[in-house]
């Protein structure tokens, strides 16, 4: 007898088409209505939650019109810093720079070279500039050796021995420094020089050591703050040192890394071990930005410009990144990880690219090797389940590559936008999805819709 035979069935399945609207970009991890969150971004700004390139950096020329070379590079700049000076009634501006094992340099006009000053520190200092009561600048010195002062006339003349933090501040014409671990000390108005404590000119102030050593000073709105491992201390300073007064401020934070702290705007930004925060008077946030640091050896800089906070640090493998972050919108964007020696001096931020010094600058070009870039990994867009992606279309102006991934397989597009509209059709099936944009230089992003079915079997 011969058997009998039955197709199987399966339940057919069924599609419900989504489309989801996106009218704005960030970097961040919060899922916001409306709000396309990437967890990665390179070289590209946000303004009002629309995404540009443009951010780069161009060389740095001197008053000559010479683009300076480092001296050595195996032992290239930390720190850069300009110090202004009077040349025959001409106001012109010195570069210096510290290396990373602290040897000290000065641009010589003359002959075009670094020179090297005849100073080399115990480790790369805190440099900024103080005024003496004729109005000339000096630059001040502030890390393991002591505090010391640099003119074009003298040069160095140390004025405080003892072992300093690499921070400082310029106050009501005052300097202030910290001794480590918990002491900070100030100079008497207009000269840097006169250390001599009395009740109203120079002076230090010593504090416990519950909350840690001190590790930063910086002025916002008319006040000083002094920053420690866990806590912060607002400095009413403002008059004669009698009057001077201290008030801890309520912190309750994890530690925070020195090297971090930089007043940008109405803020102070700073690094601590569960990310990056910002202080307001008396309110302390976290910013929603995907900074996760390595706890132990970490080693920052920083530097405040254009009204955005530059944080490098490494992050939990040990990889150097690059901050950047609006200070008013907190919008931020990751940059070039190989920029290091960020300086900020005189509306400038002087930093060194590939041995080369540079200069921050909204419309300049990337180091070579550098993508503008966007990242989205691993999201089901919040529809769980399988589901076909039929098209994304971006609004906005440029030209764009589009990679777009499933679990099995990527494709790419490159594209212009046209009458602002640029579209493609992945044609994917999955439950998770990547996406990543590489745009070219001058491209703008307003906007974005993606269109999915969402499968759903006939018996569900």
């Amino acid at each position: 007898m011969m058997g009998r035979f039955y197709r199987k069935t399966f339940p057919e399945a069924k599609a419900d088409e989504r489309k989801i609207r996106f009218d704005g970009f960030a970097l961040g991890t919060e899922n916001k209505a409306g709000i396309f969150s990437f967890s990665d971004v390179r070289n590209c700004l946000f303004r009002d939650g629309k995404m540009e390139t443009g951010f780069g950096f161009s060389p740095y020329y001197t008053a000559e019109g010479k683009i300076p070379s480092v001296n050595d590079p195996e032992d290239p700049p930390a720190a850069f810093a300009l110090l202004p000076y009077t040349d025959a009634g001409e106001q012109k501006t010195a570069l210096m720079y510290v290396s990373e094992t602290g040897v000290s340099y000065i641009w010589n006009e003359e002959y075009g070279t670094f020179d090297f000053t005849l100073k080399t520190f115990d480790d790369v200092p805190a440099i900024l500039p103080v005024y003496r009561e004729n109005g000339e600048a000096v630059l001040a010195f502030c890390g393991k050796d002591g505090v010391w002062l640099y003119d074009r006339k003298t040069e160095f003349s140390q004025v405080y021995a003892a072992s300093a933090a690499n921070a400082a501040c310029v106050f009501h014409e005052r300097l202030f420094f910290i001794e480590k671990p918990f002491t900070v000390r100030y100079c008497a108005p207009l000269d840097s020089n006169d250390r001599e404590e009395n009740a109203d000119d120079a002076g230090y102030i010593e504090f416990p050591s519950e909350e840690g050593e001190l590790i930063g000073l910086k002025v916002l709105n008319e006040t000083v703050y002094l920053f420690r491992e866990r806590g912060i201390i607002k400095l009413d300073a403002k008059g004669a040192a009698r009057d001077f007064s201290a008030e801890l401020l309520p912190y309750g934070g994890e530690r925070i890394f020195s090297g971090s702290i930089a007043a940008c705007g109405e803020r102070i930004f700073f690094l601590a071990e569960s990310g990056v925060y910002a202080f307001e008077e008396r309110k302390i946030s976290r910013v929603d930005v995907p900074v996760f640091p390595v706890r132990n050896g970490q080693v920052c800089e920083c530097a405040a410009w254009d009204g955005k906070y530059f944080l490098r640090y490494a992050d939990e493998n040990g990889d150097f990144k690059v901050l950047i972050l609006d200070s008013e919108t907190r919008e931020a964007c990751f940059s070039v990880p190989s920029i290091r020696a960020l300086s900020d001096t005189q509306s400038l931020l002087i930093c060194l690219s590939e041995n080369n010094i540079c200069l921050a600058d909204k419309d300049g070009d990337l180091p070579s090797g550098n993508l503008y870039a966007a990242y989205k990994e691993n999201t089901d867009f919040g529809i769980s389940g399988r589901k076909l992606w039929k098209t994304l279309t971006l609004d906005g102006e440029g030209a764009c590559r589009i990679e777009v991934e499933n679990e099995y397989e990527k494709r790419c597009f490159d594209g212009k936008f046209k009458d602002g509209k640029l579209s493609v059709r992945p044609l994917l099936k999955g439950e998770r999805f990547s996406l990543r944009l590489y745009p070219q230089k001058a491209t703008r992003f307003s906007g974005a819709e993606i269109v999915l079915d969402v499968f759903e079997s006939a018996g569900g």
